[in-house]
């Protein structure tokens, strides 16, 4: 696992860019299909609208890794710098390392918007807070990390 906080972030953009190459491919593949349906053939499990549900369900499942990524990052990150396991709840986390690394209130609240918004995806509730686009959960998330020490 890396301890530089230039690698996290950019594990957090890689995920982003991912994203980026699966949306293309996606939407590459939805074209193609609807054009001609007969490409599926070869794969006899997939069916048009797995890929046309896959691809309405890509942001969300995205914004699941990308975050997956920034709370790993953290966890290692309290370990390294407070020598004792972090909280077990994601909040908890969140507000000790901004405590601690006296993060500014707004970008703390920026990453709970994410952190929010990754749950409803997980737990499939009924109303999902306003969608958050990758690029501008990348950005809130590597914010919060751009006041972590350079290395732990």
């Amino acid at each position: 696992m890396p301890h530089e906080l230039f690698e996290w972030q950019e594990r957090i953009k890689a995920v982003e860019r991912e994203h980026s190459a699966t949306r293309l491919a996606t939407e590459r593949l939805l074209a193609e299909v609807e054009r001609d349906p007969t490409i599926l053939a070869l794969e006899s499990t997939i069916r048009v609208r797995d890929v046309r549900f896959a691809s309405e369900r890509l942001d969300g499942t995205y914004i699941i890794r990308l975050f997956a990524e920034f709370e790993t990052g953290l966890r290692l990150c309290w370990n390294v710098i407070r020598g004792r396991d972090p909280p077990n709840r994601t909040r908890d986390l969140l507000d000790g390392v901004a405590a601690s690394r006296r993060i500014p209130h707004d970008v703390l609240s920026q990453s709970h918007v994410v952190r929010e918004y990754r749950n409803a995806l997980i737990h499939e509730r009924d109303e999902l807070p306003a969608k958050i686009a990758i690029s501008d959960a990348r950005g809130r998330l590597c914010r919060f990390f751009s006041f972590l020490p350079p290395d732990w």
